[in-house]
């Protein structure tokens, strides 16, 4: 029964996931509310259960409801790739979205990005932040055509594109810094160690190491963006392991140090996308402008 279905109903279904109300929707959309609440039943009638849970105030998903509008998320969006796709000439249009590391995209990828908005109009770029797995996961399932990690994931399904090198280091105050330059990994039982949280790669290398060498952080500490790490490590409240370019302002001026006793380890933060999925247009323009912009050639 699906294929009697047109991106119109599957916008509308959007529209009342989002507004959580049947008459907000049609507002929004400029309908009477009976052709919400038609194409909504319509909707329900293919599915054979009920999408909405109807509230005091409002509506909200049920189980199969939520599990639709990914689908209908898809729908929408392969649509719009497809309107890029065809037109072959004039200016690329079309939705790419772009799967990221927000420590690496507060230092380094804003720019760019206005850039190739400013150049692209059409092109409506979509971005959203995640952990190095997070993001492998998302451009496996199409949910982000392109991803940007901290480490080629070596993975078959993904080609990957090295943008700039970096490099993981401990850093702290100039005080504790020397601490541990002198104590090494002796040091850091009686310190705090910092990091993004279990999901983040750094945090999974700062393990390794405190396993390696047979010590344990006093107690740890995890923060969601590079800002709030960065003032806990100015703050001397702890040490952290994490990427240079994270913490490279405060190192070039003196208010941080990295702690030259302790490993150090490379890292190459690139782009993946599906090795044998064609980019959309948009998807491509956009590879190929961040290659551009960090001095990389298109292969």
């Amino acid at each position: 029964m699906w294929e009697r279905f047109e991106g119109r109903a599957f916008r509308t279904f959007l529209a009342v996931v989002e507004e959580g109300s049947f008459s907000r929707a049609a507002e929004r959309l400029g309908y009477v509310q009976s052709t919400v609440t038609t194409q909504i039943r319509q909707l329900e009638e293919a599915a054979g259960r009920r999408l909405f849970d109807r509230l005091p105030r409002g509506v909200e998903p049920t189980e199969a409801g939520r599990k639709l509008a990914l689908y209908a998320q898809r729908f929408l969006e392969l649509g719009e790739e497809l309107a890029g796709e065809l037109q072959e000439e004039g200016e690329p249009r079309g939705a790419v979205k772009l799967q990221v590391l927000e420590s690496f995209a507060a230092g380094y990828l804003w720019g760019p990005l206005r850039r190739f908005m400013e150049r692209y109009p059409g092109i409506d770029l979509q971005v959203e932040t995640g952990f190095q797995q997070e993001t492998v996961e998302a451009v496996r399932t199409r949910r982000a055509e392109l991803g940007l990690v901290p480490r080629d994931p070596d993975r078959a399904d993904l080609r990957f594109d090295a943008l700039l090198e970096d490099e993981l280091v401990w850093a702290a105050v100039p005080g504790m810094a020397a601490e541990l330059e002198r104590r090494g990994y002796g040091g850091l039982p009686g310190c705090r160690v910092v990091g993004f949280g279990p999901g983040c790669l750094y945090t999974a290398e700062a393990d390794d190491l405190l396993g390696r060498h047979g010590a344990a952080a006093r107690t740890r500490a995890a923060f969601s963006s590079p800002d709030m790490l960065r003032q806990a490590l100015l703050s001397g409240w702890g040490a952290a392991y994490v990427p240079r370019s994270v913490v490279r302002g405060e190192l070039e001026r003196g208010e941080l140090a990295a702690v030259k006793t302790l490993d150090s380890r490379p890292l190459t933060h690139g782009l993946i996308s599906l090795r044998h999925r064609e980019l959309s247009r948009a998807g491509e323009k956009l590879r190929g402008f961040l290659l551009e912009s960090f001095g990389r050639r298109q292969t």
